[in-house]
């Protein structure tokens, strides 16, 4: 899956997300996202983690087989 789009797919939901991303394999299926968000600001690692997974769902049915997620608050 192409880079920019799931950053566009990340900050069109979060929209003062700074996101960085690795390709953990080579074969843009397993990323690594860095998230760091206001909309993070209260919430458990927990939640904060669903909130990204949920933004990507669609992709997962398709482009991407595994993300890691870190999140961190602005």
């Amino acid at each position: 899956m192409e880079f920019q789009k799931v950053k566009n797919l990340i900050t069109a939901q979060l929209p003062d997300a700074e996101v960085e991303i690795t390709d953990l394999t080579g074969t843009s299926d397993h990323l690594g996202l860095q998230v760091k968000s206001s909309a993070f600001a209260g919430k458990m690692l927990l939640e904060q983690h669903r909130m990204v997974m949920n933004i990507l769902k669609e992709s997962f049915k398709n482009e991407l087989h595994a993300v890691q997620i870190k999140t961190m608050t602005k």
